[in-house]
């Protein structure tokens, strides 16, 4: 019998962290009158430095499946943040650009993500935060060693 699995399980922690702070990000975003999800920001950051992605190439920087990207993307198209254009060389693959109103959201939450960033890692030593972020990074790499493996 496992005792204390769910106390003692890092997995569990990681895996409540992250979802608590999508949706902080997200209700913070809706408090200050943005109409935006956690999942469709980071879309919308990835697509910023990288002009022209595909789908299937933004689900896999995600680790999504290319539903879920499908639709976030039909969101943000429909509210015109972005643009899906054919591409030239394989008319089977669309690219993804931010239009103009994408990158004016993307401006005007950057002093909001600052502040919730700074809110989240309040207390914390720089050194704190950089080993935690060194933490994560080795458990991940350990994850896709051990993924690798099956």
């Amino acid at each position: 019998m496992m005792k204390n699995f769910d106390q003692d399980f890092i997995g569990r922690w990681i895996g409540m962290s992250a979802h608590r702070m999508a949706l902080f990000i997200t209700k913070s975003m809706h408090a200050s009158n943005f109409s935006i999800t956690h999942e469709q920001l980071v879309i919308l950051k990835i697509m910023s430095c990288n002009e022209g992605i595909s789908q299937k190439e933004l689900a896999e920087k995600l680790d999504r499946d290319k539903t879920s990207i499908a639709r976030s993307i039909n969101v943000l198209e429909k509210d015109h943040k972005v643009v899906r254009v054919n591409n030239r060389e394989d008319k089977r693959v669309n690219s993804l650009y931010l239009t103009k109103e994408g990158r004016e959201l993307l401006d005007n939450l950057q002093p909001l993500f600052e502040s919730i960033k700074n809110e989240m890692q309040e207390g914390f030593t720089d050194e704190e935060i950089a080993n935690a972020v060194a933490f994560l990074k080795e458990i991940t790499t350990r994850i896709f060693e051990l993924e690798s493996k099956l």
